[in-house]
């Protein structure tokens, strides 16, 4: 059966222009430097930037994706800002420009609809397939807002063309589900965002038509297409929120080759039905393949294979464990192809914390720790008393800069997702400062407003927005290259300040004799850019550059005596910025080098799947971790990223020696405890 929806012309020309007001907003001042693999290009009357990788092997083929980017443009002419959206950028990695799997990329400009433009980038793919290494069963489509619109319009017109779509707030379509209901589709939203007011509509009747009926587009719903998020609070402007998922991997996991992918969900349980400890629960499958058969559906329970089945319906029993219970359905066709549906039992406990005592910390030094809790869903936090200079996000996430010396017991407070609340107190100890650190206090605006301080580190904004809440996921706005200024004291301002140079807009206090390092936004590529007057009093350090993913910031030095500092405005809109500027501060004999703050894990159980995190204070970019001595527990391995993962085989005490080593050669190395009980 077609199912169509089609919008009032009018209503969706008045969407249209209040979108552009809100897009043009969202990119003001952008003054993007693509890197040397883009290139302009033009087919027909649509120009296009395209991104060619620079280490192809001859004979391989590779994928290709396609972006169409929201309304609308003031120019039929590509410009580097084509390249600038998160939705391309995240297939190089964003500012890395690394490619795991080599990959074309082609952003296109429009001024206003995108219908237009289909044959000439069907011609601009079908020239990299015929004529360069593209890949004809790896083509892959993103497109936000308008270019949301134009996805499904494409696809609709070539159904049999493209390995997967993810589309981004937009549901305006009227075409025919029939046609696109076997294309891999990740649809990505704002809960908040009426221009696609329709899109759970679409997902919901979509999964109809592929055997899952239900009164919602449950986000949770993975088996069965189109996947679906819906970003909490957000409106319209989700591009960086979408692109910060693992979109990349998803989409290289789907392959046209004529063959259809499965559909499978889970009868029962439903999401997050409950169940008792250690008691029988029967479990359902409903798979199915729309072009052959179903071959088996394996079952995996807490990331443990259980049971393969292989006659419908798809039936087992397991026994669900203490906390959420985690389930795979993984359906396999006749030709190998599989799809996996997710879901969720929960066996009803108080959320607790795993651990006691938390790795140290130092005066000065940046600190992040996740504290390790179970409980069931989703687990908010609270504390008082913290160490001060220390904040505990919503989300367990402990973190910030002390500034006093002692052993701390805070009492956090866990409520988790039914309401369970329970309290645990965990000990910290923060030790005295490292020599050649700068410690930063009393850091206020000219209202007496407190100023954030902090550390120039990878994810780390260079401002703050007083309006917004803390959080733990990284933002757009970012540091992504921070060179020799890597783990300086940051003192970051308020992004949206309009102070003029001749006011005093901020003052601090500092431990040391220091180098003030200014970080001032530079426009120098399609847009120009001044300075405040007071900033010739500083020296600009030659070749010195650091990125926050889409800007750029010149670095102007002075050295200040320890004590009170005091630094007048930005005149951000005198001078043609976008933003705020911020502050770094540099000792002579600063210290970077890592110092692993721990020696001991959570506890594990034998046989349940395990997950920890071995971290550092200090170290210059990106630690690479390893075991230099020592065994893990059978079934446990150590990730570069320092996350202890997998189901441990045996119990026992295990002692081991790790090494952390950062992006200078720097290393540190500590001896680990962990036992499995």
């Amino acid at each position: 059966m077609t199912k169509t929806i089609t919008p009032d012309l009018k209503t969706f020309v008045f969407f249209l222009s209040i979108i552009f007001v809100h897009v043009l907003q969202a990119q003001k001042g952008v003054d993007y430097k693509p890197s040397s693999e883009w290139a302009w290009g033009i087919e027909d009357s649509t120009e296009y930037f395209i991104y060619t990788p620079g280490n192809l092997e001859l004979g391989k083929k590779y994928p290709i994706a396609l972006y169409l980017h929201g309304c609308c443009g003031d120019s039929p002419h590509a410009i580097p800002h084509r390249a600038a959206d998160p939705p391309v950028r995240m297939w190089h990695n964003f500012t890395e420009n690394t490619q795991d799997i080599p990959t074309y990329i082609i952003s296109p400009q429009t001024t206003r609809g995108w219908n237009q433009h289909f044959e000439s980038l069907k011609k601009v793919i079908d020239f990299l397939i015929e004529k360069r290494q593209g890949d004809p069963q790896r083509i892959y489509i993103v497109g936000f807002s308008m270019g949301g619109r134009g996805l499904y319009q494409f696809i609709s017109d070539y159904p049999d063309y493209f390995a997967a779509a993810v589309p981004i707030g937009m549901s305006f379509f009227n075409g025919d589900f029939d046609k696109i209901k076997d294309i891999p589709i990740w649809a990505n939203q704002g809960e908040l965002d009426r221009w696609a007011r329709e899109m759970p509509k679409f997902v919901r009747e979509t999964r109809a038509l592929n055997g899952l009926d239900l009164d919602s587009a449950w986000q949770w719903v993975t088996g069965v297409n189109p996947k679906y998020t819906s970003f909490e609070g957000m409106g319209h402007i989700v591009q960086w929120e979408t692109a910060s998922q693992d979109i990349t991997e998803w989409a290289y996991s789907k392959i046209n080759d004529g063959n259809k992918y499965p559909q499978v969900h889970f009868v029962s349980p439903a999401y997050r039905e409950k169940a008792k400890e250690g008691k029988n629960f029967n479990v359902e499958v409903d798979a199915r393949d729309p072009d052959g058969e179903i071959t088996k559906v394996d079952l995996f329970v807490n990331r443990q294979f259980h049971s393969s089945l292989t006659t419908a319906p798809f039936k087992a029993k397991i026994k669900p464990e203490l906390g959420d219970n985690v389930l795979e359905a993984v359906a396999y066709d006749a030709k190998g192809k599989s799809t996996t549906a997710t879901t969720v039992i929960a066996v009803d406990t108080k959320p607790q914390i795993s651990i006691n005592t938390l790795p140290y910390g130092r005066v000065g030094a940046y600190y992040e720790h996740w504290l390790p809790a179970i409980g069931n869903g989703v687990l908010s936090f609270a504390a008082a008393e913290l160490p001060k200079g220390l904040q505990l996000l919503n989300d367990g996430c402990l973190r910030g800069i002390p500034v006093e010396v002692g052993m701390v017991s805070v009492k956090v407070t866990i409520t988790d997702e039914d309401g369970d609340v329970s309290d645990s107190v965990i000990k910290i100890e923060i030790k005295e400062k490292r020599n050649g650190e700068v410690l930063v206090t009393e850091a206020n605006d000219l209202n007496g407003n407190q100023l954030v301080i902090s550390k120039a580190v990878y994810g780390e904004t260079p401002n703050f927005n007083c309006e917004k809440v803390p959080t733990s996921a990284i933002e757009h706005i970012s540091f992504s290259d921070l060179d020799e200024f890597y783990g300086l004291s940051l003192v970051k301002s308020e992004e949206s300040d309009t102070t003029l140079s001749d006011q005093t807009y901020m003052t601090f206090t500092v431990s040391e004799p220091v180098e003030v390092l200014v970080g001032y936004e530079v426009k120098d590529n399609m847009h120009s850019s001044g300075i405040p007057d007071w900033l010739n009093d500083f020296k600009r350090i030659e070749k010195a550059e650091i990125t926050a993913q889409i800007r750029y910031y010149g670095i102007f030095s002075k050295k200040y005596p320890k004590g009170e500092i005091s630094l007048p405005g930005a005149d951000k809109n005198g001078n043609g910025v976008s933003t705020n500027y911020f502050v770094m501060l540099r000792a002579v004999d600063f210290n970077n080098e890592p110092e692993i703050n721990m020696d001991i894990l959570p506890s594990g159980g034998k046989g349940k799947y395990y997950t920890s995190k071995l971290t550092s204070l200090y170290g210059n970019g990106k630690l690479n971790w390893e075991v230099i001595s020592g065994d893990l527990p059978n079934g446990l391995q150590l990730e570069l990223n320092g996350s202890m993962v997998g189901t441990p085989q045996s119990s026992g005490q295990y002692s081991f020696i790790v090494e952390a080593t950062d992006e200078r050669g720097q290393a540190d190395q500590a001896e680990i405890q962990l036992e499995i009980k």
